[in-house]
């Protein structure tokens, strides 16, 4: 069961703030007065119901990013590893792609935690 509390939706909404990734040792700069414990344990209630992306960047640091839900099947994330940008797409492509790739490779591609990093169209 969660609650919610002061420092709960005072978490929910600064995040819901966010338009970029950001880590827990950022987010707790920002909310003085709520304990790391807190931050951490919502965050993790976040990620497990699918309001936050996590994601590792490229010097190994764990992101977090606020993401509109999603209920498509054929999707994945683009993370732009210059401003950190997560964008969600569905496209059929992608689905031919994973379907290829589960008959001719026999392996399931686990869509809902797929990233595909690069550099995005106003950082190139």
């Amino acid at each position: 069961m969660s609650y919610n509390t002061k420092p709960k939706n005072y978490i929910n909404e600064a995040i819901a703030q966010k338009t970029s990734d950001f880590s827990v040792k950022e987010l707790c700069n920002e909310l003085e007065g709520v304990s790391q414990a807190t931050i951490y344990r919502v965050i993790e209630q976040m990620c497990q119901s699918g309001e936050l992306k996590k994601t590792i960047a490229k010097d190994g640091q764990i992101r977090y990013q606020h993401l509109e839900e999603c209920t498509h099947s054929g999707h994945c994330y683009l993370k732009c590893d210059n401003c950190g940008k997560l964008e969600h797409i569905d496209c059929e492509d992608f689905c031919d792609l994973t379907e290829h790739i589960k008959h001719q490779h026999h392996f399931a591609i686990d869509e809902s935690n797929m990233v595909i990093n690069g550099i995005c169209e106003d950082c190139q």
